[in-house]
């Protein structure tokens, strides 16, 4: 069941956050345009998520609290490059600087995509799996982290987009679970007494047959 829920919450996330997904197309999900390439930077579907998601999911706020939001966008680039197909001639520096932090400006970031290598956008979010009720069981409260990655290492044209979700498991803080569930233990008590009253009985059984086979 744990298993169960984070599948269909990665599954979810990738028809929220990736633009015209379809089920098992992930070999395949790929942009071949710039508008294409920041069109899915999902910002926009991000700051939506608590009106527009069926799942209920919360925010996981920066590391230095209010309302500073924890999704980080990062570029990684080479340091100085040109291309220049016309004149089959290029001038690429290979290291790879570290990138500056994002500031309150991420709505209107730009990508150099002559030496652009990948874009990765993470953040996180809370859920709580209470299909375990049925079970009688506490529910587990999961934090999920969720990485979408464009990678443009082949500068072929094809940016490929994939979603990665790593879930973290934990028990939830002060669980309430309210009704009377009496009837429901009484049942499982029950169903537990009549199967403990079959295995005696078809124990008997085998047992009465070897006995009658040695006579």
């Amino acid at each position: 069941m744990v298993v169960t829920f984070k599948e269909e919450n990665t599954i979810a996330f990738k028809h929220l956050f990736l633009k015209d997904y379809v089920d098992g197309a992930d070999d395949s999900y790929a942009v071949y345009t710039q508008r294409d390439l920041y069109d899915r930077c999902l910002l926009r579907q991000y700051l939506a998520i608590p009106n527009e998601t069926i799942g209920r999911y919360a925010y996981v706020r920066g590391e230095s609290g209010g309302n500073q939001s924890a999704l980080m966008l990062c570029q990684q680039y080479y340091r100085k490059g040109r291309i220049d197909p016309a004149n089959d001639t290029f001038n690429i520096d290979p290291k790879i600087p570290l990138p500056p932090e994002l500031d309150r400006s991420y709505k209107n970031f730009t990508l150099k995509f002559h030496k652009l290598i990948n874009v990765t956008i993470q953040f996180k979010l809370k859920a709580i799996n209470i299909q375990t009720i049925i079970n009688n069981e506490i529910p587990d409260c999961y934090t999920f982290t969720i990485t979408i990655t464009f990678d443009n290492k082949a500068h072929s044209g094809r940016v490929k987009i994939r979603l990665d979700n790593q879930a973290d498991i934990k028990e939830c803080k002060d669980p309430s679970v309210f009704g009377d569930n009496s009837f429901r233990l009484f049942f499982d008590v029950v169903v537990i007494l009549v199967c403990s009253l079959s295995f005696i009985l078809c124990a008997r059984s085998i047992i009465r047959g070897l006995l009658l086979q040695h006579v």
